[in-house]
């Protein structure tokens, strides 16, 4: 068993009645889809890339803010979807999503913040722009299972919190932890409406991607900031290999040009890294 294997059940949270339940529902649904997605995995090794794909991109011009810059991208590789419910898992105080529920592009966002004080400022945010409507706020993490699990505030810097120890005066605390399955239905958003998926959360990217084997499935967009750093041995090429069972490409958002590269040609060893996964 690989590292990234063993760490979806690292946060041992406290465990509900059905947790039986929703871990044999968690091992059916992240076994079945790899037949399926076998074909995937193959050209993503070979690193088959279509030039005749690539040669319709345009990304003359991008908008300076990640928010519009991602939103440019995914209409320019026609994988917009229109009327569809941003899920943004890390909200911190808000900011980004006051951008999100306000440029025109998204139904709803789902914002998911677990950090106690970051989640005040994410509801007064939203309070104070009137978007009770449009933004539903979640105080939690996101795990594989239901319960509780560990956070680290940093002192120095609230929205760089996580499950991660990054520095030894980041104080310890507990919060929520909720599968995206639990998310979605308490917020009552079908998986068919998620149109992308925005994640930021120090280091703890794959637990997110484990639990979201539906909205994968779909190849629901996702912007992510890849951490390595916080990554433990094996953990980052695992991520990448478990990725590439979903998906064949992304954009890479790193450079000063944004370049289309396989999944399994995400680069590692450069610090952290900024890609969107488009299909």
């Amino acid at each position: 068993m690989t590292y990234f294997q063993r760490v979806a059940f690292e946060p041992r949270p406290d465990f509900s009645g059905n947790f039986i339940q929703r871990l044999g529902g968690f091992l059916t649904a992240r076994i079945q889809p790899l037949a399926g997605h076998f074909r995937s995995l193959k050209e993503a090794a070979r690193g088959e890339l279509s030039g005749s794909a690539d040669s319709h991109i345009v990304f003359d011009a991008l908008p300076e803010s990640d928010v519009a810059k991602v939103c440019h991208i995914l209409r320019a590789t026609g994988s917009f979807r229109e009327n569809a419910t941003l899920l943004e898992l890390g909200a911190a105080s808000g900011v980004q999503t006051i951008e999100m529920a306000t440029c025109g592009a998204f139904a709803h966002v789902l914002a998911v913040e677990p950090e106690a004080g970051n989640f005040t400022a994410l509801q007064r945010n939203v309070d104070d722009n009137s978007l009770q409507d449009m933004v539903c706020c979640f105080p939690c993490a996101v795990g594989v299972i239901d319960g509780m699990t560990k956070i680290y505030v940093s002192r120095d810097d609230k929205q760089r919190s996580g499950m991660k120890q990054q520095k030894p005066n980041d104080t310890r605390t507990r919060t929520p932890i909720s599968t995206i399955e639990t998310i979605l239905q308490d917020a009552r958003v079908p998986a068919e409406q998620i149109g992308l998926v925005w994640i930021d959360i120090e280091g703890y990217e794959a637990i997110a991607c484990l639990s979201m084997t539906r909205l994968m499935e779909r190849n629901v967009p996702i912007y992510a900031v890849l951490s390595p750093e916080l990554y433990h041995r094996d953990h980052g090429s695992s991520l990448i290999r478990y990725l590439a069972t979903y998906y064949r490409r992304c954009v890479l958002l790193t450079d000063s040009e944004p370049r289309i590269v396989n999944i399994s040609d995400i680069p590692l060893d450069q610090g952290s890294v900024r890609v969107l996964l488009i299909d």
